[in-house]
């Protein structure tokens, strides 16, 4: 409740920011996000009963729309909309079993960001920037899919009611000339600060199952969802 309190008040000053020297812009985003193990922790291997499981992210990514805001010659403040689509593979082997197939789905999620933004003047038309925030995310649906060999093997993801909130933080820099667009190249983390979902497969041939408990004994895999992206902006000319 605090965090919606929290992106709620930041959201109206950003309606509201009135000044002198104030000015807001629109952009558009696209972002790649980087599959690195390193930085995301959907890179996931574990085990249950001779089963092995190993969910990796196959290329996604997230764009969308950029408002900024000036506030003053040092600060802004930016919001907007994304729309996120993270793709994964999750492989189950079991050798006791002869077992070995995956199963592909994708994961799509809507974004309202704010953040707020500093930056310095590094020649005439070039500026560096950081900014941190947090936004609130909405997952679209949960999710089933099963194996590419058989049926037999599949699994649901069950995504976390309400949504999730985590933490943002971007660097990068931006080529800016009066009167024209500004182009902007960076790099942003991001964090949420408890799991997104949970993963449940299972495996039935009608002689070999697994996880087929009842559902509160059942295994899970949590998805934290932390990822990495290389951001690229263009904001249009005022």
């Amino acid at each position: 409740m605090r965090n919606k309190l929290l992106i709620l008040v930041l959201a109206i000053g950003f309606l509201n920011l009135k000044g002198q020297n104030t000015r807001t812009t629109f952009g558009l985003q696209y972002k790649p996000i980087i599959p690195s193990e390193y930085f995301n922790s959907s890179h996931i291997n574990d085990s249950s009963e001779n089963y092995n499981f190993s969910l990796s992210p196959k290329y996604s990514n997230s764009f969308g729309m950029v408002l900024r805001h000036k506030i003053n010659k040092t600060f802004s403040l930016e919001s907007g909309l994304n729309y996120t689509q993270r793709n994964y593979k999750l492989s189950i082997s079991n050798n006791d079993q002869n077992i070995n197939d995956f199963t592909t789905f994708g994961m799509r999620s809507y974004e309202l960001p704010v953040q707020l933004l500093t930056y310095v003047r590094a020649s005439e038309f070039w500026y560096l920037n950081v900014a941190f925030g947090i936004s609130h995310n909405v997952l679209a649906s949960d999710i089933l899919s099963s194996g590419e060999k058989t049926d037999a093997y599949f699994q649901n993801t069950y995504r976390k009611s309400g949504g999730y909130r985590a933490l943002l933080t971007n660097v990068g820099m931006e080529y800016q000339k009066e009167g024209k667009g500004h182009y902007y190249i960076g790099a942003s983390l991001h964090r949420p600060w408890t799991e997104i979902s949970r993963i449940y497969p299972e495996y039935d041939d009608g002689t070999t199952t697994f996880n087929d408990e009842d559902f509160d004994d059942k295994f899970f895999l949590e998805m934290l969802g932390n990822f990495i992206t290389i951001d690229f902006r263009y904001f249009f000319a005022e």
